[in-house]
């Protein structure tokens, strides 16, 4: 049997965030993280979510066309420039409340 991870691309931080907040969420609500107050815990991780979510929504992949000129022979381009959305803008927003609200509650 594979690893199921093994097949995952974390190919950006975004992604990473994704992963590694939501690993905590799922420890942290399985009481295996006894160290750490759970509502706290879970709102920031939740939070981090959001906001990798948020940013791949924000970084979506461009494709662009390279012309042909003496100096190269042209070709496809592509990447993941930021470009900002609003459903991406809305997620990051909300992630930075759930984090912030969590900081907040963990002060407290």
């Amino acid at each position: 049997m594979d690893n199921p991870l093994s097949k995952l691309s974390l190919d950006y931080w975004y992604q990473v965030i994704m992963v590694v907040c939501a690993l905590v969420f799922l420890l942290c609500g399985s009481g295996l993280l006894k160290a750490f107050p759970v509502l706290p815990t879970a709102l920031m991780s939740a939070g981090g979510f959001f906001i990798g979510m948020g940013e791949w929504i924000n970084h979506p992949l461009q494709t662009g066309l390279l012309r042909a000129t003496v100096y190269n022979m042209g070709g496809v381009i592509t990447s993941h420039p930021r470009n900002n959305s609003f459903l991406g803008v809305v997620f990051v927003l909300a992630g930075l409340g759930l984090v912030a609200v969590g900081a907040y509650k963990a002060l407290t």
